[in-house]
């Protein structure tokens, strides 16, 4: 559920500088990679395990709404034929459709219909509330993880003689390269291991 983009925040300082000589970079990719940061990693997870069940019931949501969707199309005869529906079609031509079955068919559709604005209005109440409560659990969960980070970035590039510092996400790395940007990546996340307190 957290991605790069989650922890690309991890200090807007260090986001606003231009690449160059002097400058220091920080892929975001390693740091939450099994040998990156540790406290990252269990806070993304911690923030996936807490959003799991809203996850899980927006998806069950979403497929409710394509199974019904696939129902009422099939109702109002909007869907494709298949070799089923073909002997079928056959089998309906061979026998009339009683004025009961089709007094039915409208009456199926309309219950259809409501069934299917139900499940999208669920739907959309899911994914809003979903939305704010991975703004909520990211603040509260990874948020405390990614200003230590970033205050602790900071701190060792400017000791490591860097006139400025970017977390960088893996479609930036190469252009940060080809300005000399240094990749300090490795030596940070060995260096916050052993001075983590």
């Amino acid at each position: 559920m957290a991605s790069v983009a989650a922890v690309s925040s991890v200090s807007a300082g260090a986001q606003s500088q231009a690449p160059g000589a002097g400058t220091c970079y920080i892929e975001l990719q390693k740091l939450m990679s099994e040998n990156g940061i540790a406290d990252l990693g269990t806070a993304i997870r911690e923030l996936d395990t807490r959003l799991r069940p809203q996850v899980e019931e927006v998806g069950r949501l979403k497929r409710l709404v394509e199974t019904l969707e696939g129902q009422q199309q099939q109702a109002m005869g909007t869907t494709p034929v298949t070799d089923g529906d073909i002997s079928r079609s056959l089998r309906t031509v061979a026998m009339p459709v009683t004025a009961s079955e089709q007094a039915q068919e409208p009456r199926e559709l309309a219950h259809l219909t409501m069934d299917l604005r139900r499940a999208n209005a669920d739907l959309q109440a899911k994914r809003d509330a979903l939305k704010l409560a991975y703004t909520e659990q990211m603040r509260a969960i990874v948020g405390p993880v990614q200003a230590q980070i970033g205050e602790r970035a900071q701190a060792f590039g400017t000791e490591r003689g860097c006139r400025g510092l970017k977390m960088a996400r893996l479609p930036e790395v190469a252009g940060l390269q080809s300005a000399g940007a240094r990749d300090i990546t490795g030596d940070f996340v060995s260096w916050y291991a052993v001075n983590k307190s």
